[in-house]
């Protein structure tokens, strides 16, 4: 004798519409609670701009050409660095080697990779011409980008020098 199953009857263990709807929910709720993390931790860690207005700056990016041109011409040179941690120091020249004095200095430290410590300091003269320096607040170790600016002087041309340092 042989049994034979009815078409109609349902075995155990079979896949049914229900099982199919829950799996897929499960999947595309996965990979929603999973985008949602990454969009959040991607926005709320870099905010999409290295340089503030870069859109204007491209704008005006002849301007700063003739800036730099202007600059080249004057034949300045800019030393700076830090003394440890806690002081900025920077010397100008002229082409002659001249130190340049009458100028307002000051130097920008910020972080390659975020905005949230960037420090900025004014410089004043410092003992011998074409020397200036300035006390930093307390900041942390690492790798950081000084800029340095200096505008007045002989010459209404501003000056920009950017330089790594390390901090230890």
């Amino acid at each position: 004798m042989s049994t034979a199953l009815h078409a109609g009857a349902p075995r155990e263990g079979q896949l049914k519409g229900w099982h199919v709807l829950l799996i897929m929910l499960a999947f595309f709720g996965v990979m929603f609670t999973v985008n949602g993390f990454f969009l959040y931790s991607a926005i709320t860690s870099f905010p999409g701009e290295d340089v503030e207005k870069s859109y204007l700056q491209g704008l005006h990016y002849n301007d700063t050409l003739e800036a730099r041109r202007a600059q080249a011409e004057l034949g300045w040179t800019v030393r700076a660095g830090l003394s440890g941690a806690d002081r900025v120091a920077v010397q100008v020249t002229d082409a002659d080697e001249t130190p340049v004095t009458g100028l307002a200095v000051s130097a920008k430290l910020r972080r390659l990779a975020t905005g949230a410590e960037d420090v900025t300091v004014e410089l004043t003269a410092a003992g011998q011409p074409g020397y200036y320096a300035a006390d930093l607040p307390e900041i942390t170790s690492g790798q950081w980008e000084l800029i340095v600016t200096a505008t007045g002087g002989s010459s209404d041309v501003s000056l920009e020098a950017r330089k790594d340092v390390r901090v230890p």
